[in-house]
């Protein structure tokens, strides 16, 4: 009996310890840019998989806006890692920043004319250079991409 009383106790430390290290690592504060870019990446995601439906243009053009918005509250916030920089470094970083969310921009408004003219081979090629873009960015700015633990 008291062998059966262990192992349950064991299993209930175990359980807890699991359930603390979760609540410790869902704790750990994202920077509001890496929120906001998340949340931009999740409505291009989005964007990626229905820009063909012409019935799901409405839907899409509002994910568009969606993008742009959050692209437009990352221009107002400073990346976690140029608040680590000071001076001219700092300086290069957040205009390098700054360049390719201007570019991001616009290429969000070519996107919406495609979607809104219902052109798709239009809207995939800037769907193509905005990965892209990513990819570039991300590189130039020595951003690390999070993977998900699901």
């Amino acid at each position: 009996m008291n062998r059966v009383r262990f192992n349950w106790a064991m299993v209930a430390v175990l359980a807890a310890g699991l359930v603390s290290l979760q609540v410790a690592r869902a704790g750990e504060a994202e920077s509001p840019v890496d929120d906001e870019m998340q949340a931009l990446n999740a409505a291009c995601r989005k964007v990626n998989r229905r820009y063909e439906d012409p019935s799901k243009k409405d839907a899409t053009l509002e994910l568009i806006a969606e993008i742009q918005q959050h692209a437009e509250t990352c221009k107002k916030l400073t990346p976690k890692k140029a608040e680590k920089l000071t001076g001219d470094e700092k300086a290069k970083y957040l205009a390098t920043y700054q360049k390719h969310l201007d570019a991001l921009l616009k290429d969000v408004a070519a996107l919406k004319d495609a979607i809104a003219a219902g052109k798709t081979a239009d809207a995939k090629a800037v769907l193509d250079k905005i990965g892209q873009m990513k990819e570039s960015s991300h590189k130039e700015l020595g951003v690390e991409e999070k993977k998900k633990d699901d």
